[in-house]
């Protein structure tokens, strides 16, 4: 077919692009638009004129402007009528047709027909509808956003505590519990679930042996449940529970706050401790006229209280340190048990074994010196507080730390596990015990008066919170075990027989003898023993032993006098006299006698004081320590403790008879010490 032919219906169109076609002119689009129709340009004459209707083209007939559809332009107000152009008038000729022959229109290669007037602007009411569909469309996703977290939130509130609610005991020692029930109240307040259950933190004050003796038997109703935390006055209670219970018990133990263990006292009676340590306490509890010695006699002897109830673990803190300050050189602690026994045996009458009770004896009106308490063992924190509530606190309260190790309760945090306990309540318990440890807690129980690392103490008027010495040091927590049970155990008294070496002539300077210094030594322990004592008294020399008061309560009658009197009397005729000793073969006699009249429920023991040789053949050191081996009763046991002086050629087997029988031994050079009477109040303990 010819280049401008009609195409054959069989014929597919050309493949062609069209020309090329310079914009139209976007002279009139609506930012254009001036705002004041007075500096409108009226086009030239023949711009805006009406093409006339033309011949039908070649590619296919036109269609008139009127029958199209009219197009919607947006409204811009009536023009002037001084603007109005002139009406167009018809042209001669046709305008020449956009495309020349054998091309197709434009506008019908895009689907539509356009008037010839200039290029129409994008209709603001399509812009407008087209905003409101985004608008609407992004309502809907923010509203259907927040709908799903609010539906996600309120699923998830929902879904808290589904498992149900639930609560974990904490057990602590009244002297910290009030501020752990405030740490409770704050970390209930703000604690999430535990998985799925809502764990509450509950707290209770409880004494040591209360949660000890619950573990070991029934547990107290008055406790509530077990804890799945408890935080115990010291290490010491720990300890003592993961002996009782086993170490299972326990997952997990660190302190949380310290507070050394300290002797409250009067002001005035500062100067006179001051050169004095725990190992000096047995001797001026026991002696009547300790103080005299002191350079204060209106003192008389000291009367040192060691409360119990309200104070936290400061009485077996305390007895550590008495015990290992008095325990002979190179013996464990538990050789100075009795030092701590002759401070608690002495302590003052009073209505009560509570620390506010002891307090009130010791700030009670009038001279001190006269007032049935001179001193409290407690802890610093407990002194600070009862100085916080105590009018003039300055001039009534002092602290004395005596020199050497301290003893420190520790508060730790103990963790427990047990059957009793579910995996929701321990973990509750663990995260409580984090939260305690955080420094906006320990820096409130510093304020408390408890000593917290890294947290300024608070200012005080009665302790100024020294720095520290090393923390004492007893051994393993089987000795601070050992320790406190043997404490904590009710005991009657003492039940021991004094066996005294006659041949004791050295003079140790003062004019007096070796057996004068210990006679005066001996009498002014027994006056000192509860009338529940049991004492007997036995002498050897060269040839024989014998019995010079039998063994019974002090209280008893004794030829028609108090034994305690009958005891005394058979001291003071004891003379000096030379010539050997069998102190061996009489040793034997005194321990088949008390095995054979155990006294059960007191400490039974035999005190030895000697300075040898033993002379006696008929039995050697090795037959000795033999004898106590296969005598010994297990159910009935009797410590042979020895007070042996100067250069004893017999010092090996006297060792190893205390050491076998579970008893002290203690070498002294001289009589004339002040150890003296500290090693018999300690062994008639």
């Amino acid at each position: 077919m010819g280049r401008h032919s009609k195409p054959d219906p069989e014929e597919s169109a050309p493949d062609f692009e069209p020309e090329p076609v310079a914009e139209p002119s976007r002279e009139f689009e609506d930012s254009d638009y001036p705002e004041d129709f007075g500096h409108f340009r009226e086009p030239d004459e023949g711009h805006f004129g009406v093409p006339q209707e033309g011949p039908a083209s070649s590619v296919g007939p036109d269609v008139p402007d009127h029958e199209y559809p009219d197009d919607e332009y947006p409204d811009f107000g009536q023009r002037p009528s001084e603007f109005e152009p002139p009406a167009a008038e018809t042209p001669a000729t046709p305008p020449p047709p956009l495309f020349r022959g054998g091309h197709r229109g434009l506008g019908e290669r895009l689907g539509g027909h356009r008037s010839a007037g200039g290029r129409r602007g994008v209709s603001i009411g399509v812009i407008v509808a087209l905003v409101t569909v985004v608008v609407v469309v992004a309502g809907v996703i923010v509203w259907r956003f927040f709908g799903d977290a609010l539906s996600h939130r309120s699923h998830t509130a929902a879904a808290r505590c589904v498992g149900g609610k639930d609560a974990v005991a904490v057990l602590a020692d009244p002297t910290i519990a009030e501020q752990v029930k405030q740490f409770a109240d704050s970390y209930n307040a703000s604690a999430g679930p535990v998985g799925d259950r809502c764990v509450e933190v509950t707290v209770k004050p409880a004494n040591s042996d209360a949660v000890i003796g619950g573990f070991i038997g029934k547990w107290p109703a008055e406790l509530g449940n077990q804890p799945g935390l408890w935080i115990p006055g010291s290490s010491i209670s720990a300890a003592r529970l993961s002996s009782a219970t086993g170490q299972k018990t326990i997952s997990d133990s660190r302190s949380l706050v310290t507070s050394p263990v300290v002797l409250a006292i009067r002001p005035e009676f500062q100067q006179v401790l001051s050169k004095q340590n725990w190992g000096a306490l047995p001797g001026l509890q026991s002696n009547p006229n300790s103080m005299a010695g002191l350079n204060a006699p209106a003192w008389g002897s000291l009367r040192l209280a060691v409360p119990e109830t309200g104070n936290g673990d400061a009485s077996f803190l305390a007895s550590e340190a008495i015990a290992s300050a008095s325990a002979p050189g190179g013996s464990p602690p538990t050789a100075g048990i009795g030092a701590v026994r002759t401070v608690l045996s002495g302590q003052p009458k009073l209505s009560d074994d509570s620390l506010t009770e002891a307090m009130n004896a010791l700030l009670k009106p009038g001279d001190p010196a006269a007032a049935p308490v001179h001193a409290v063992v407690t802890t610093e924190q407990q002194l600070f507080q009862r100085g916080e509530s105590t009018s003039d606190a300055k001039g009534k309260l002092a602290s004395w730390l005596p020199p050497g190790p301290a003893a420190v309760a520790d508060y730790p945090t103990v963790l427990l596990s047990g059957s009793w306990l579910s995996r929701e309540q321990t973990t509750a318990a663990s995260a409580f015990s984090r939260y305690m440890h955080k420094p906006e807690q320990l820096e409130r129980l510093a304020k408390a008066g408890f000593r917290a690392e890294g947290v300024k103490p608070p200012s005080s008027s009665v302790t100024g919170f020294p720095a520290l010495p090393a923390t004492l040091s007893v051994g393993d927590e089987a000795t601070r075990v050992m320790l406190a049970d043997t404490l904590a155990a009710p005991s009657t008294g003492v039940a021991a027989t004094i066996m005294l070496d006659q041949s004791l002539p050295n003079d140790d300077g003062g004019g007096k003898t070796r057996l004068a210094n210990v006679i005066a030594a001996l009498n002014g322990r027994i006056k000192a023993l509860p009338p529940s004592a049991a004492v007997g008294l036995w002498t050897f020399d060269g040839h024989e032993g014998r019995a010079e008061v039998p063994i019974g309560p002090l209280a008893d009658q004794v030829n028609g006098q108090p034994r305690s009197a009958a005891l005394q009397a058979a001291l003071d005729k004891q003379y000096s006299s030379g010539g050997g000793a069998v102190s061996f073969t009489t040793l034997r006699m005194i321990y088949q006698e008390m095995l054979a009249n155990y006294r059960a429920g007191q400490n039974n023991s035999i005190l030895v004081i000697t300075a040898g040789p033993h002379t006696d053949q008929t039995l050697d050191g090795p037959g000795l320590q033999e004898f106590i081996k296969t005598a010994a009763d297990p159910a009935k046991p009797i410590a042979v403790n020895v007070i042996d002086f100067g250069g004893d050629p017999d010092r090996a087997t006297w060792e190893a008879v205390a050491r076998l029988s579970g008893g002290s031994y203690q070498n002294l050079p001289t009589s004339a010490t002040p150890d003296l009477t500290t090693a018999v109040n300690t062994f008639l303990s």
